[in-house]
């Protein structure tokens, strides 16, 4: 499989594990979800992960989200989905801060009915919350985000594993008990699920997560009071809610109880949608800054020496023996980085052409790409004629945040061996993402310094 079957669009959720994307499959141009786990945040086994998400893809109910493939590209794992386009529960509180009791009621049900399949199964979600439901744009409901963090396939009704968010995690879960937990933990998130649906949060989240967490247990099960809220409803999360998960019913009696079963046969969720879209227009809520942005491939570059050692000495000479990575980035006649660096005809390689408008502190360079190569799949000169080096007057242009300074650090991220390491570039990565957003062009002018310090060092110290 290849990331080239697939056109990314906009970043439409991210989570811990990775971030998701809206995509066209091009094959046969329909519309998919993409979700992008950064394998070197997670310490699953890959093997494990790719044998548990072709297990789901197996699953088959109008309740769940589609799995159709997963594949591995560089250091991540893509794991290719059904396309909700209308977005997630919790985008809809975002727009309405809270839903009636009968929108929720439908969203409950449909909720309780992909459970219901997936226990039947021998499967437990574990991380049911408004987040992780998500609707069509004809208003249905899917279940998603399930699996890909932990082990589901039940060999004994028992997990072992910590999963889930804090706050709307069962008691069980969250006191690792010996005897475990199995799918009633699903049934109490569904309870939380259900008061944050129609409050707008789910209880205790305006406490500290991590402080919160092992409180949980010791507290009574939260519950909806007050004239608001009807009997029906009351009475349908103190179900849910109940702390002896062998007490807790299951999905299957639930789907039986009054606040399911008095529900009109058709809510029309068609028309919330309709509104939140041109709400999320109008406040710019349609696309997601991703948590590991992807960066455009500038082509293989060689592999790296794994003998080579890390060395920050800053009194080190920059004329000693260049390391792989520095051969490869070495501007010169026939540097891939210089094929990017749009020059004036006659000029020599330090003579860098700037743009009269300046929209960064420093003088930007003007990097463009022909426009007949795609930035993908940049080649030498002499091995593609259509790849020049030339002004134009349409460049494409490159985001340096993430085409080039985000892309050069995750590289280094991979090169690192030490722990320790590899926390320093990550910390690096966030502050030039928030440091960019402070001052736009930053990253730009970045560029440009190595780009000149660069070609200056070679024009003055030929290898």
């Amino acid at each position: 499989m290849s990331v080239d079957k697939y056109k990314i669009h906009q970043c439409i959720g991210k989570g811990n594990f990775g971030d998701v994307y809206k995509a066209t499959d091009i094959s046969n141009n329909t519309l998919v979800a993409v979700k992008v786990i950064n394998l070197d945040e997670s310490d699953e086994d890959i093997a494990v992960l790719i044998q548990e998400i072709q297990f789901l893809s197996k699953l088959r109910s109008p309740y769940i989200t589609k799995y159709f493939e997963t594949f591995i590209n560089d250091m991540s794992m893509w794991i290719v989905m059904e396309y909700c386009g209308g977005g997630s529960c919790a985008d809809l509180l975002k727009c309405y801060r809270k839903l009636n009791e009968e929108t929720t009621a439908f969203i409950i049900r449909d909720v309780l009915r992909g459970l219901t399949y997936l226990h039947e199964e021998n499967k437990v979600h574990r991380d049911i919350k408004s987040a992780n439901i998500l609707l069509t744009s004809y208003g249905e409901i899917k279940l998603a985000d399930f699996g890909v963090s932990g082990e589901i396939t039940m060999t004994q009704l028992k997990r072992n594993t910590f999963v889930g968010t804090p706050f709307w995690m069962a008691p069980e879960v969250i006191t690792r008990s010996k005897t475990g937990y199995n799918e009633k933990a699903d049934i109490w998130s569904t309870g939380i699920t259900t008061i944050e649906l129609v409050t707008g949060s789910p209880p205790l989240s305006q406490y500290d997560p991590m402080k919160i967490l092992f409180e949980i247990p010791k507290k009574r099960p939260p519950l909806l009071t007050g004239v608001d809220f009807s009997e029906n409803i009351k009475d349908f999360v103190r179900y849910c809610l109940i702390k002896d998960p062998k007490k807790r019913p299951s999905s299957s009696t639930l789907l039986h109880h009054k606040f399911l079963k008095n529900i009109k046969r058709n809510v029309n969720l068609f028309k919330l949608l309709e509104e939140k879209n041109k709400w999320s227009e109008k406040h710019h809520r349609n696309g997601k800054k991703p948590k590991y942005p992807l960066r455009v491939d500038y082509g293989d570059l060689p592999e790296y020496d794994p003998l080579i050692k890390w060395d920050f000495n800053t009194k080190k000479s920059y004329h000693t023996k260049s390391s792989p990575m520095e051969q490869t980035l070495l501007i010169n006649n026939e540097s891939p980085l210089l094929n990017m660096i749009s020059l004036p005809p006659h000029s020599q390689c330090y003579e860098l052409a700037m743009p009269t408008k300046l929209s960064s502190p420093l003088s930007p360079l003007q990097i463009t790409y022909s426009s007949q190569v795609s930035p993908g799949s940049p080649q030498k000169p002499q091995e593609s004629p259509d790849r020049k080096l030339e002004n134009t007057s349409h460049p494409v242009p490159i985001k340096f945040l993430d085409d080039v300074v985000l892309y050069s650090l995750q590289r280094l991220h991979v090169r690192a061996k030490a722990p320790s390491t590899k926390v320093t570039i990550d910390k690096l990565m966030q502050n030039f993402i928030d440091y960019e957003s402070l001052q736009p062009g930053l990253s730009e002018a970045f560029v440009e310094e190595i780009l000149m310090l660069h070609i200056a060092n070679s024009n003055s110290h030929p290898y």
